[in-house]
């Protein structure tokens, strides 16, 4: 605020010394009050306008704006007017040179400029307001978005979960109460944790190991499942969840429950500031699913969209008896 009092400030004062210089008649001093007053009436030009006239009439009605602009110009016309007839009589009309007569007239001329220029200034400030409120609206916008889509995550977790769960209490399995303790702190992560716009890599790896052993728990055999992430911890932050919808399509589209020559195999590394993770599986086709991706591939995409605009790369590859997502983020 004082930056900016400081330069209205200068540029009125470069305006008197202006017309100082202009000035070809007179004593200094009676020549200065002159200036000095009409430089005051600019001034209240000026700031009437972009602090009454553009805020109360230039949104509700242009023409009405510029009504009142003109009659506001008008005013200060008649005012200098006044002034030059106050202190110079009625010679200063007596000029016939057309640089002089320009000189004669130049506080028409500011007057007429400083409203102009306050119109622009106004309008920038009104196009740079607008802006800032349409990005703010924007920002909510894409805010709502992703809290909606990951909002989707939870229920569809819980789906997938819970049958598991149900596969193991009516198989009778002793590995059931083992599956509701690992449920609940894939729970816990997803209820507090992810709640957040970003996670340690480490913890969304955590989760991702924890949720690969819970569904190793139905398996009364062991299955070809690999995964390769980095033994240490760093301090890199990514969305939450963001990994978790291509590890449920390889247990879904592997079938790797029924298929015993199945595999899935999922890595996430690390490598100047990229996160990169792939998840690679077999495809059952004994029985395919007649669906296709599903949902969760296409809110990984929107979230991509929001949070990593053009900072990320996502390939999925499918053949006849395998499938291949590949992702890489920059963090």
């Amino acid at each position: 605020m004082k930056g900016i009092k400081l330069w209205h400030a200068i540029i009125w004062f470069t305006i008197l010394v202006i017309n100082l210089a202009l000035m070809s008649r007179g004593q200094l001093i009676e020549a200065g009050l002159f200036e000095l007053l009409c430089v005051i009436l600019y001034a209240s030009v000026f700031y009437i306008n972009i602090l009454y006239l553009f805020p109360e009439f230039y949104k509700e009605s242009k023409g009405r704006y510029w009504l009142y602009g003109i009659l506001l110009m008008s005013a200060g016309l008649v005012l200098t007017e006044a002034l030059s007839e106050i202190f110079w009589g009625s010679h200063h009309h007596r000029r016939e040179d057309w640089i002089e007569v320009v000189l004669t007239f130049r506080q028409a001329l500011w007057v007429i400029l400083v409203f102009m220029i306050g119109t622009l200034y106004s309008i920038q400030d009104l196009l740079k307001e607008q802006i800032i409120h349409k990005e703010k609206l924007m920002e909510e916008k894409l805010q709502t978005e992703l809290q909606l889509l990951k909002a989707q995550i939870n229920p569809h977790f819980l789906f997938n979960a819970l049958n598991n769960v149900y596969s193991l209490t009516y198989m009778k399995s002793e590995r059931a109460p083992e599956s509701v303790l690992k449920l609940s702190d894939m729970l816990r992560y997803i209820m507090e944790d992810c709640s957040r716009d970003k996670v340690p890599l480490q913890s969304e790896i955590n989760y991702i190991k924890n949720y690969i052993e819970f569904n190793k728990l139905k398996y009364p055999e062991k299955r070809n499942i690999t995964f390769q992430y980095p033994e240490e911890y760093s301090d890199t932050l990514i969305a939450p969840m963001i990994f978790i919808p291509f590890i449920e399509n390889c247990f879904k589209y592997s079938r790797i429950d029924e298929d015993k020559t199945g595999f899935i195999s999922i890595s996430i590394s690390e490598d100047s500031a990229k996160v990169k993770m792939s998840a690679g599986n077999s495809i059952f086709t004994l029985r395919p699913l007649s669906t296709g991706l599903g949902k969760g591939i296409d809110n990984v995409r929107q979230r991509l969209e929001i949070i990593y605009p053009g900072k990320y790369s996502l390939k999925l590859n499918e053949s006849d008896i395998t499938y291949l997502a590949e992702l890489e983020i920059d963090v």
